[in-house]
């Protein structure tokens, strides 16, 4: 499918958050739309996927203008969009979740939908079962998912928003191999990322978005210096790091186990020190809220 975005505005007040944004998308590729947060990468991929009105412009299918007001008509062209929060039903299986939107009568189709969910799962190499309900799964996983879902749907342009947020090194490698077998199969793509790595990794071509408007665009091979100052006009020094005097131990844990989240806590052993700024990493539900409520004596150790 193949996509042009001409003039495209979108306006809140006297925000001009999309100002006279022009770029095409071509059918089999991979297209990279860049840009630091606020440049309009997220209210630009809404527009296109019938999630909010545009102000003025055009948007070309196919050589086709159309004006759609809803993701449903949008859907009905053959564009879908998955959010930075897939669109899911937490507390249904898989499965079910699988099903919505697909049409009338799906109390008996539900073995269609079995065996058509199976196969999707083998060609992308995916692990669902469906039967696991969606509040048991990774971020990861319910957008493995929505990708299965928007392609029974018919989908022939998929927008995603930020994909990588959230989700381990494992599940980007399984992510970037379905989009690039998207490709090959000749449906368009576009990946909205501020992460330039990703994009060169990825994307067949770019487009850099700056405060609302489109900066430039480039094609593979990419110049990284080229690609900053796009993004950024002066591209950003790496700040000073100053050397601290770290003062006596404030809080400890030796051992420290507590239920929970997705995962609980297992044997926890740490220190904070005066002056000391510590980071939690790890994906949602891997033990941060329960070391958190611990630490501050919410919740208490077993």
């Amino acid at each position: 499918m193949r996509v042009e975005l001409q003039g495209i505005h979108k306006y809140y007040g006297s925000v001009k958050a999309n100002n006279g944004i022009t770029m095409t998308v071509r059918p089999g590729t991979i297209h990279g739309v860049l840009g630091e947060n606020g440049a309009g990468k997220s209210t630009l991929m809404k527009v296109l996927a019938g999630y909010t009105g545009k102000t003025g412009g055009a948007i070309l299918v196919d050589g086709r203008a159309e004006d759609y007001a809803s993701p449903a008509e949008a859907a009905r062209l053959g564009i879908g969009m998955l959010y930075q929060e897939p669109l899911d039903y937490p507390t249904l299986s898989v499965l079910e979740n699988f099903m919505i939107g697909q049409g009338g009568g799906l109390a008996n189709r539900n073995n269609q939908f079995r065996k058509r969910l199976s196969d999707l799962n083998k060609n992308f190499r995916f692990s669902l079962h469906p039967d696991t309900r969606v509040d048991r799964l990774t971020v990861g996983e319910r957008q493995q998912l929505e990708i299965l879902r928007l392609i029974t749907l018919g989908i022939e342009l998929l927008i995603l928003d930020e994909p990588t947020t959230g989700i381990s090194k494992e599940q980007k490698d399984t992510l970037f191999a379905a989009l690039r077998k998207l490709a090959a199969e000749g449906k368009s793509v576009i990946m909205v990322s501020h992460k330039l790595q990703e994009a060169e990794v990825l994307c067949d071509e770019v487009t850099v978005l700056r405060d609302g408007r489109v900066a430039g665009s480039m094609e593979q091979p990419y110049e990284a210096d080229r690609l900053l100052k796009m993004m950024f006009k002066v591209p950003p020094a790496a700040p000073a790091r100053s050397a601290v005097a770290y003062g006596e131990t404030i809080l400890s844990m030796t051992g420290v186990s507590g239920i929970g989240g997705r995962s609980g806590l297992f044997d926890c052993t740490m220190k904070a020190r005066q002056g000391e700024m510590i980071g939690l990493a790890g994906l949602e539900g891997s033990g941060q809220g329960v070391f958190l409520r611990l630490a501050c004596g919410l919740t208490r150790p077993r």
